[in-house]
């Protein structure tokens, strides 16, 4: 992967993959392709936890860098590029604490898995998790390991205000920002932070970087890119963030190529 041209970072749900979609269309793989015949990489920066990511590019997945659960975990051909990002276990404990006091539903990502809580196995969204050979199940904080990467608030219909509580209480040594409807995630670094790192592993300048991205936990990447591309889709409160705005991701990726040839 060293010694590309330049880079792409690029957001799975709701930028690479519509909302309401399941698969990631095929148009998407062909231009991995054409992209790296041109010396360009690609990056999947998602808040998704590494394996479920991992599952929705198996025809190009040694093709393409992965950092998962928001940059805690970077990933390429299944082999840790950089340290995972992980948290502290009496920051995590007082997470769920709170977590409980809010009521809502941790989801939570370790480095061996996915874990979710015994009390919440019916609850559709830990029900679709439980078919995964990934995730865990726990009774007791205890039983979760000291390897936690990121844990998620999958709230009741209250997020924005629970989201509000959770940044004055953890925002000052973590990151929180939202990741979809009714969810939020608090994890030890962003997708910035994860893009800075491997722009300089790969040893890519700045300017020869590129983001898209839909979602608040994509903010810190689309401003750490030497160009940041908002999709129109994106809430819009978003759009005040003097972003560029695309519609079609592979054709504004396709007129990227085109110019940056010729510069």
């Amino acid at each position: 992967m060293r010694g590309c041209s330049g880079i792409f970072f690029c957001d799975l749900d709701g930028t690479i993959l519509p909302h309401g979609r399941k698969t990631v269309d095929q148009a998407f793989f062909d231009l991995v392709r054409r992209a790296q015949d041109k010396g360009y990489c690609f990056c999947i920066s998602s808040g998704r936890y590494h394996q479920s990511l991992l599952s929705f590019f198996k025809d190009v997945e040694n093709d393409l860098i992965f950092s998962a659960s928001n940059g805690c975990r970077i990933l390429h051909k299944g082999t840790d590029l950089i340290e995972p990002h992980r948290m502290e276990y009496s920051t995590v404990q007082a997470i769920l604490a709170d977590f409980a006091r809010w009521d809502v539903i941790p989801l939570l990502s370790a480095l061996d898995g996915f874990y979710v809580h015994a009390d919440h196995r019916d609850h559709p969204r830990v029900a679709a998790l439980l078919g995964r050979d990934y995730t865990h199940v726990y009774k007791d904080p205890s039983e979760i390991p000291d390897t936690m990467l990121q844990m998620t608030a999958l709230c009741r219909g209250n997020r924005d205000e629970l989201l509000i509580k959770a940044k004055e209480r953890y925002a000052l040594d973590l990151h929180v920002f939202s990741t979809g409807v009714q969810l939020f995630d608090i994890c030890p670094t962003n997708k910035g932070e994860s893009l800075k790192e491997i722009r300089t592993l790969l040893k890519v300048r700045e300017k020869d970087s590129w983001a898209f991205g839909d979602d608040e936990n994509d903010l810190s990447m689309l401003r750490s890119a030497g160009k940041g591309y908002l999709m129109n889709n994106a809430a819009t409160h978003l759009h005040d963030q003097e972003f560029e705005i695309v519609d079609d991701l592979i054709e504004a990726i396709e007129r990227i190529m085109t110019e940056h040839n010729f510069q």
